[in-house]
């Protein structure tokens, strides 16, 4: 895989819509109203909007701009150590000495043209057990003043040094914590969430030694993520009172009770993954990723859980009338499996893909706990299934929304059908109540999820050669009738299934 391929972005319809698009929106229609109302005050909202653009950089935490990740999660007890800047001949191994020594485990923020100077120390880190995230290749402490482009190359560059190491960093730390309404696009089209801090010492940069430790102990709580330093310092004396600062800073946290645990774990996301795994680590994935561990849980709760219920119900309705012990069924997007064991029940084999790794390993151990073992887990993009065999039937729920191209998909779905085959799917039914819905999700996620009508999903399924059997709405919200789910099934011509 050439360097080019490390960082192409997943064909999903990127659109990161924050909070001060929002608020631009916002600002710009009161503006209108006081034309009417008061002349004189039309200009106030504008330059209250402007003044939070120009603050909001700085306070990243407030997530005006982006979703940013700035602290771990709570009760664990713990806290994570972060060094930014390194690697440096001069600091450096020390700092791997003492980690060493009190067996703490750490994420660097590594600057790409001191990883191609110093590749000893950027294997030792690695060697060591720790983990990679990016820094940009230069750190211009300017950089997210300056155009997309420019931004863009100082993340790709950084991520094609750390290819040459074997590693595809998946978090990124902009240079002195500054964000821009331009870093969110860069990092969604890569695969990447940005990583703040909760917890810093104030050390400029390794040019204040002085108190490290009396500051970041003085404040630090469970959950914490700890930023310090991995940068030469301004004279060579100051190199062991920075280092014994370190270490009182790892005694500390242990004497008050709290562990230093590896950043994934404590923001429950994977900091890097082999670059053999690049080609699925899209926005989708990354996104998945992230909320794997939680996902069962939220599905459960709340306005979503009783639409949940309602899909359920008629789905396991129509796979019991279909689906039978001899049938080899393919599921995209199978997620954390709330289909995928009901499917093992009632069919000889499931071929179950899904691009996020951590919600694959879920839902591995659910059928581990059932007693299942006639499932194949496959991580790949469903654009692109990497499976080559035919199947009775073709499942998906839930997640054809991230397709633009439906009609191209259905088409290389009908091709991996055998004659007579059913495709069966549920998905967003475009209404009033989705498209609000698909205005949220372009907020937390950055990615604009595709809601189709009754038309649209026939004429993409017979473009495909697939017979419409069903298409039905599912989970009804309002007096108007429009459920906000789709319920698809399709035939493959040729002798086969009766339903």
């Amino acid at each position: 895989m050439g360097k080019a391929d490390s960082v192409a972005p997943q064909r999903v319809t990127i659109f990161p819509l924050s909070p001060a698009v929002l608020a631009g929106i916002g600002a710009l229609q009161i503006a209108i109203a006081l034309a009417f109302l008061s002349p004189h005050l039309i200009a106030a909202p504008l330059v209250v909007f402007l003044v939070l653009c120009l603050l909001a950089p700085f306070f990243p935490q407030a997530r005006f701009f982006m979703p940013v990740i700035t602290s771990g999660t709570k009760g664990k007890n713990a806290v994570a150590l972060t060094f930014d800047d390194g690697p440096s001949p001069e600091t450096t191994p020390l700092l791997l000495g003492l980690l060493k020594k009190y067996n703490v485990p750490a994420t660097h923020f590594v600057i790409g043209n001191k990883m191609q100077e110093h590749p000893d120390l950027v294997r030792m880190m690695l060697a060591q057990g720790h983990t990679l995230a990016n820094h940009t290749m230069n750190h211009d402490v300017f950089i997210m003043l300056k155009p997309a482009k420019k931004l863009g190359q100082e993340i790709e560059q950084c991520q094609n040094v750390m290819a040459a190491f074997g590693v595809q960093p998946l978090m990124f730390r902009p240079p002195v914590g500054i964000v821009s309404p331009r870093l969110w696009r860069e990092l969604l089209i890569r695969g990447m969430h940005c990583v703040i801090f909760s917890l810093r010492a104030r050390d400029m940069g390794n040019r204040k030694v002085a108190g490290i430790a009396r500051r970041i102990l003085g404040k630090v709580r469970d959950g914490d993520i700890i930023i310090l330093h991995d940068r030469a310092l301004k004279t060579k004396d100051l190199v062991g009172p920075w280092l014994k600062e370190v270490e009182q800073v790892i005694t500390g946290i242990q004497a008050k009770g709290l562990r230093i645990i590896p950043l994934a774990d404590l923001i429950e996301r994977p900091i890097m993954a082999g670059v053999q795994d690049s080609s699925v680590h899209g926005p989708i994935a990354a996104f998945y990723d992230g909320i794997a561990g939680s996902y069962d849980q939220e599905q459960d709760a709340g306005v979503i859980a009783r639409l949940r219920r309602t899909e359920r119900a008629a789905v396991i309705k129509r796979l019991s009338s279909f689906v039978r012990q001899p049938d080899r069924v393919l599921e995209i997007g199978a997620g954390t499996g709330r289909y995928t064991l009901e499917l093992a029940r009632l069919a000889k084999e499931v071929v179950a893909v899904d691009v996020s790794d951590r919600m694959l390993q879920i839902l591995r151990g659910k059928a581990q706990r059932a007693h299942l073992n006639n499932i194949s887990f496959v991580r790949g993009d469903i654009q692109d299934i990497p499976v080559d065999h035919r199947f009775s039937h073709i499942c998906a729920f839930s997640s054809l929304e991230y397709v633009p191209d439906l009609a191209a998909l259905l088409k290389n779905l009908s091709g991996q059908l055998e004659p007579g085959g059913l495709f069966y799917c549920t998905t967003a039914h475009r209404t009033f109540f989705r498209f609000w819905a698909q205005i949220g999700n372009a907020m937390r996620q950055g990615v604009w999820l595709h809601a189709r009508g009754r038309r649209q999903i026939r004429t993409a399924l017979m473009q495909a050669g697939l017979t419409p059997l069903v298409i039905e709405s599912q989970g009804t919200m309002s007096v108007l009738n429009a459920g906000v789910l789709l319920e698809i099934l399709a035939k493959k011509e040729g002798a086969g299934y009766s339903t």
